[in-house]
């Protein structure tokens, strides 16, 4: 194969699957990804108070290039948002991986499978940041810093509130609070914990724009979420069940 058309391949998966763990979603409902406008990703999702599942799998053409069929699974503090158990399931292409990760509470520690490293019980992956973002008002939110965990790597987010806009799905117009999400890596001990993942593996990137559109009333579910990366931008919309 030219090396140039697989970079250009690698490039877009990692970019699908950046959107995929960036914006994972808050209710019971489905999402699809699309690039260029061409849906290329189903996420199923189911959610509970104090935990939140999905489901991962590719369609069309990028489902013949290269399939994945991914499973995640976290449960948290319902109060601060803290990881209490993290697991993955991973299926891309032929390869196969998982991750079992739990909170310490005794010595403040998270588990990964073999590895520990010392965090606060507050500690936030991707998937409790946006249970929060569906649970708080972006007066709370908006520019605070959280204390992160990148399956090993010590991190810091922050929601930036961006304004308020209206988005139409199908025949709906949603008022929508618009934030920005930024994620960078801290000081503090790394330990090399996750399978090969390309959804966890370039979620984090200090080269990507995050964003998100959070419905501003009601359920206070994510319509949209969008990743830009590599110079190209992966758009994740709700589906009207």
């Amino acid at each position: 194969m030219d090396y140039s058309i697989h970079s250009i391949k690698q490039h877009y998966i990692i970019i699908i699957f950046v959107v995929l763990i960036s914006f994972n979603f808050i209710s019971a409902a489905d999402y699809r990804i699309y690039l260029l406008g061409i849906p290329i990703v189903n996420v199923s999702m189911e959610a509970s108070k104090n935990a939140l599942s999905f489901h991962t799998e590719t369609l069309g053409m990028i489902h013949s290039i290269w399939p994945v069929n991914n499973h995640y699974f976290t449960e948290y503090d319902s109060i601060s948002f803290g990881i209490r158990k993290y697991t993955k399931l991973i299926n891309q292409g032929r390869y196969n991986g998982e991750l079992n990760a739990y909170y310490d509470l005794t010595n403040s520690q998270l588990k990964y499978n073999d590895e520990s490293v010392f965090v606060t019980d507050s500690v936030q992956n991707i998937f409790t940041l946006l249970a929060r973002v569906s649970y708080q008002s972006a007066e709370n939110l908006d520019t605070k810093w959280y204390p992160m965990n990148h399956e090993g790597v010590p991190q810091r987010a922050m929601f930036l509130l961006a304004g308020t806009e209206k988005l139409k799905i199908d025949d709906e117009d949603i008022l929508c609070d618009h934030y920005r999400l930024d994620i960078e890596e801290t000081d503090g001990a790394s330990v090399h914990v996750s399978p090969y993942d390309y959804f966890t593996d370039h979620v984090a990137s200090n080269d990507a724009l995050h964003q998100l559109w959070v419905e501003k009333s009601g359920e206070r579910r994510i319509i949209k979420a969008s990743v830009s990366i590599y110079g190209m931008t992966v758009t994740a919309k709700i589906q009207d069940n």
